[in-house]
């Protein structure tokens, strides 16, 4: 009997650690005192990293969306797309668009990815986000680590759509109607009354027009069918740790 109770506690113990090393591991958890740029491969300086952090914070409250900058060394493992997805499960709201930079390889084998999570999947479109890495390419390629975060944050805003609140698409319809009803009431004053007429000739002046003859001929007629171009505006969506994503990257 006490075999057996030994038996079952080595293999449950056993279970447990097989389940903890199941667990994606990360340098460090960002969000542990509220940061949104987070430096673990040393890239930024000091200052640059204060302005960012203010930069992010205050672009995003624009949209309620976290706007991140996450840079490692090390991708433990896994794919930068993996590596930028489990960010925003492990540490970040829902609603967030995160761009990584692992430096863990040789330059031009280096990985950057742009990750969006909540609603940022469809604020942030496969084309823009396309634009945007081509925007900061040239700056990760230089090293220039600072200008391709900043570029990064500007231009996630700038492509967003602007965040509405519920309220204010009725109260815009509302105020359209109320200003269309006061411009068509102040030209309405100005029309005079006329009465319709029943034949064109008092609109013909006197010998102006002497028509002796007329007919329609139908000739022939072309038909041209342009195929209509899908669009391919949304941004297309992935599975990570059972939560959906969007978004690519690339090396550089």
């Amino acid at each position: 009997m006490k075999m057996t109770k030994r038996v079952f506690s080595l293999l449950f113990a056993v279970a447990i650690l097989l389940s903890l090393a199941a667990i994606p591991a990360f340098a460090a958890k960002p969000t542990s005192d509220g940061r949104i740029i987070v430096d673990n491969a040393d890239l930024f300086t000091d200052p640059q990293a204060s302005e960012l952090e203010s930069l992010a914070k205050e672009q995003g409250a624009k949209q309620d969306c976290d706007i991140i900058v996450y840079t490692t060394t090390d991708l433990a493992g896994y794919s930068a797309q993996s590596y930028a997805d489990y960010c925003h499960i492990k540490n970040y709201n829902e609603n967030s668009v995160l761009l990584l930079i692992s430096v863990a390889g040789e330059a031009g084998n280096r990985d950057f990815h742009i990750s969006t999570h909540g609603d940022c999947i469809n604020k942030l479109k496969d084309s823009e986000i396309d634009d945007i890495k081509d925007a900061i390419l040239p700056s990760l390629k230089s090293g220039n680590y600072y200008a391709a975060s900043k570029e990064f944050i500007n231009k996630s805003v700038e492509y967003m759509a602007p965040h509405l609140k519920w309220y204010m698409l009725p109260l815009a319809i509302i105020i359209g109607f109320v200003i269309a009803m006061l411009i068509m009431s102040a030209i309405r004053k100005k029309l005079t009354t006329v009465e319709m007429q029943h034949g064109a000739k008092n609109y013909v002046r006197m010998g102006s027009m002497n028509v002796t003859a007329s007919r329609d001929t139908y000739l022939y007629s072309t038909v041209t069918k342009t195929a209509k171009p899908k669009s391919n505006s949304d941004s297309s969506t992935h599975s990570t740790g059972g939560s959906s994503f969007g978004g690519s990257g690339g090396k550089f």
